[in-house]
Formats: structure tokens, C-alpha cells, sequence
């Protein structure tokens, strides 16, 4: 298994400091709001890798943090007139209410900053005492960048280049404008404080990753994760302070996921061009939007739109409708066709191959995009072997069908996606674009019937503009001899 390590640049083997053990660290959210769409990029992706590692037979440690003291919060909490701890613990809930309506596993451990003051005041002193960190007039302790050697090895900026970028405002209690805060102190009353050793405050923002990091993973761990914004200056700070302390190598493989845009543009609740996560779900579902945000490589920026949505929806549209196929194909009562035809030995040679080819692609740097690429070839398979219905045994054909439904349990098991009732999804997705395009069902089969009449009375002119009125609805009619059925046209826009 290879990952691109974003410290090195380079796409490394994978091996884990201890064998058969992975620990993982990834940024959570600082919960000061509702989250959205953009948030849960690296939340799915990560939980897709932690999964795929289980499967390799990994014994995996999963960290992700909660953000639970941050001047975020604290304007927040002032604007609503309660306290810090009040935001913190409901949007606490509201993002593990989100984590489960996605049907995702929690992280093994989920710490809270709040419940590692004593650590992270520990982990300062340590800082101070060997000089890299200094205490200001005011009580405040700044980490001393130019005092670590190595500064900038994650993001490749040298010293001497970097600007002093928006989180690091100038501040005359600082010997260097690059030097970053590791102790805050109390501002205001109604700020959350901790005594310390330099007066009654708060942590800084990247202190508190590298030491509930650290609790967890040790002082020298497998993967750290989170989205490229957070590659400088956070992880770069979490590697200068880590390192500052320890003198060891902080982390072995740094991955980090790329944006989810909105017409190129990062979503961002600063720019006010975000779609909160819930809100997608109820609009779209749940299976939508975690497909989207596994559609490319993780590397690789998604930029979201409406016609985005619709390449997604109409890709669930086919897998479930084949596996709906398999699942509820006859398993007597079909006469048998002969030698078996091309298509069912090119389906029986691709279902042995499928589990090899998608694990190889998530084993070079957890290719996701390439991993549903083997699906979509896979149904393809699948349909082109059941609508010819050229089948060498009604025993052969059941077990290929059975082969496709269990390949697909198998990698859902992996990516959290494809793990929905086939029926119910349908039917709910078949809803949902109905009430987009203003029919209903009952209007649908009304039509169909209509149509049934027209053609009985070879009256093909008023069938065929049946057809296409409910074709303009999104609504495709097949005929079958006698029989028509019906189902959605899922057309992205142009």
C-alpha cells in the first residue's frame, strides 16, 4: 500500500511504526456551528481509510478532536448571550447527530480540548523550559518559530519567506511577527479560563492538537489527517511545537484531503457559500452526498454543483437498479439458453477480478475515484449480461447475480456507500426527482394507462406523444410486448 506523504511529497510504502498497528490522528471541528458539506470531506474520507486499513488487518487507533474553547465560540456565545460551554456542547451534539445521519462510525476516541487543560499547560511548560517557547509582559507564551530549525518542512516555506499570514497578526509582545500563541490570557469575565502558570487563561488553537495527539497516538505516530487548508500554519505549528518538546519525529505520513468548492471557490461560513450538511441530506440524501465527496481523489478538488449532484444521483440510479436486478432475480423458472454467451463469461471473469481490482486501487494512495470506476464497470457487466437473457443455466445465472449483490455488500463495507435497501432508495430517489419536475406516481401510472388505451386502439400517434409528454417529466416508459414499465431519467444539466 502506498500514500502520498505530504511531508515528503512523495508517494511512500506504507509502514506503520508498529506492525500490525496504525495510529491515526485527524482535525476535527471547532463547534461554534452547524456544520456543512465542506466540513465532511475529510470526516467521510478519513473513515473510508480508517475502514480499508481494518480490512487489511490493521489494528487501527482513530482520534479526531472536538475544538471546544476558541474566540469562535466565545463571539458566538456572547452574540446569543450564554455561555462559551453552551455552544460548545450543543453544536457538540448537532455534529454527532450529523456523523450518524451519514451512517459513519465515530472516531475510537473524540477528546475535547476542555478535558486536556492539565496536558496541554504540562506540554507548555516543557516548551518554555527548553526555550522554545518565551512568556510575554501580559502572560501570554509564544512558541518561538525561528528557535525550530526545521520550521516550514510541511507547506516547503522557508523562514525567511513567509509573510505573516491572517492567523498571525502582528503583536508587539512578540519577538518575531512569525511566533505563534500557545497560552492566551483572560481577556473578559465571561471567557473560559484555566490557572496556569503564567496567569488565568486558554489555550492557544495548535497546542491542543499535539497534546491530546500525543495522549493517544504516542509522541511518534502513524497518519495525521485533515483538509490542505489546515497544512500551514496549523499542522506546520503542531510539527514545530511536537517536535520542539520531544526532539523526535512527530508524525511518519501526513495526508491531507483537497476543498470542496462552490464554482471554484472554497465553502467557507465566511464567505457565506456554504450548504449545511442536514439540510443536503433532507434535500438530497445521505448516500448523495457521501458518493459526491468520494467521486474524486481526495487529493484532487470537488467542485460542487447542481448538474454534480445529478452525475450522482444518476450513477446510484444504475448501481442500485442492477443490484435491485440481482437481488430479485428468479431462481427457478427460467429455461435455459445454451452455452453460456459472451457477456456471461465476460461478467463471470469480472466478478472474480472485481474485489483485487478496487483493493488495488485504494491500495495506491486510497484511490476512491478509481475503486467506483470498477463498479460502474461491473454494472455494466451485469446489465448487459441480464437484458440479453442468454443465460447457460438458471443455476449460473443466480450465481452470478448473487456474486454481484455480495460484491457490493463487501464495498460498502469499505466506503460507507451502496448500503442502502435497494428498494427503498430507489423509491425514494424516484420520489424525490417526481416532485422536482412536478408529477406524482398516481400522474405517471394514469398516463401509462392512457397510453395502454391509445396503443390497444392502434392509436400510436397519441402513445407516442404520451411517451414523450412523460419523457419531458423526467419519466422514461419501456415496452415489453404488452407491458410497460416506467422508472426516472436522471439528466444532468448542461
Amino acid at each position: 500500500m502506498r500514500i502520498t506523504n505530504t511531508l515528503t511529497g512523495e508517494k511512500e510504502d506504507f509502514q506503520p511504526i508498529h506492525a500490525g498497528e496504525v495510529k491515526m490522528y485527524v482535525c476535527g471541528p471547532t463547534v461554534y456551528g452547524l456544520t456543512h458539506i465542506g466540513n465532511f470531506r475529510p470526516v467521510v474520507f478519513f473513515n473510508v481509510v480508517r475502514n480499508y486499513l481494518e480490512r487489511k488487518g490493521y489494528k487501527v487507533t482513530y482520534v479526531s478532536n472536538f475544538t471546544d474553547v476558541d474566540d469562535k465560540i466565545i463571539n458566538k456565545a456572547r452574540e446569543q448571550k450564554v455561555s462559551a460551554s453552551e455552544i460548545s456542547e450543543k453544536y457538540t451534539i448537532e455534529f454527532i447527530q450529523d456523523v450518524e445521519s451519514l451512517g459513519l462510525r465515530r472516531p475510537d476516541s473524540a477528546p475535547k480540548v476542555t478535558e486536556f487543560i492539565p496536558q496541554i499547560i504540562e506540554f507548555i511548560a516543557g516548551l518554555v523550559k527548553n526555550g522554545s517557547a518565551y512568556v510575554a509582559d501580559n502572560g501570554e507564551v509564544f512558541f518561538s518559530v525561528r528557535h525550530f530549525k526545521d520550521y516550514g518542512k510541511l507547506s516547503k516555506k522557508k523562514i525567511d519567506d513567509l509573510q505573516v499570514g491572517a492567523r498571525v497578526d502582528p503583536n508587539e509582545l512578540k519577538r518575531d511577527p512569525l511566533d505563534f500563541s500557545l497560552w492566551k490570557p483572560q481577556k473578559a469575565a465571561d471567557e473560559p479560563a484555566w490557572e496556569s502558570p503564567w496567569g488565568m487563561g486558554r489555550p492557544g488553537w495548535h497546542i491542543e492538537c499535539s497534546a491530546m495527539a500525543m495522549q493517544y497516538c504516542g509522541e511518534t505516530f502513524d497518519i495525521h489527517g485533515g483538509g490542505m487548508d489546515l497544512i500551514h500554519p496549523h499542522h506546520e505549528n503542531e510539527i514545530a511545537q511536537s517536535e520542539g518538546l520531544t526532539g523526535k519525529p512527530f508524525v511518519r505520513y501526513w495526508m491531507h484531503n483537497n476543498l470542496l468548492t462552490m464554482e471554484s471557490e472554497k465553502m467557507s461560513k465566511s464567505l457565506g457559500n456554504i450548504f449545511l450538511t442536514r439540510d443536503f441530506v433532507k434535500k438530497y440524501s445521505a448516500e448523495t452526498l457521501k458518493f459526491m465527496l468520494l467521486s474524486g481523489h481526495y487529493r484532487s478538488p470537488i467542485d460542487f454543483s447542481e448538474k454534480h449532484i445529478k452525475d450522482v444521483d444518476a450513477a446510484l440510479h444504475r448501481i442500485y437498479s442492477a443490484r435491485l436486478k440481482c437481488e430479485t432475480f428468479p431462481s427457478e423458472g427460467l429455461a435455459p439458453g445454451g452455452e453460456g454467451s459472451t457477456e456471461e463469461n465476460k461478467l463471470a471473469a469480472f466478478s472474480q477480478d472485481f474485489p483485487k481490482l478496487w483493493q488495488e486501487a485504494m491500495d495506491d494512495d486510497f484511490n476512491t475515484a478509481k475503486a467506483s470506476g470498477y463498479v460502474f464497470e461491473y454494472v455494466r457487466a451485469v446489465n448487459a449480461y441480464l437484458d440479453r437473457k442468454k443465460f447457460k443455466s438458471n443455476e449460473k445465472a443466480l450465481e452470478l447475480c448473487q456474486a454481484f449483490v455480495s460484491a457490493m455488500k463487501d464495498y460498502s463495507s469499505v466506503m460507507n456507500v451502496l448500503g442502502e435497501n435497494s428498494e427503498t432508495f430507489l423509491r425514494d430517489l424516484r420520489l424525490r426527482y417526481l416532485e422536482a419536475n412536478a408529477i406524482t406516481e398516481e400522474m405517471v401510472l394514469e398516463k401509462i394507462a392512457q397510453r395502454r388505451e391509445a396503443r390497444q386502439s392502434r392509436d400510436f400517434s397519441r402513445a407516442d406523444a404520451i411517451r414523450d409528454e412523460l419523457l419531458e417529466k423526467g419519466v422514461e416508459v419501456r415496452d415489453a410486448g404488452d407491458t410497460s414499465t416506467w422508472d426516472i431519467v436522471i439528466t444532468p444539466k448542461s
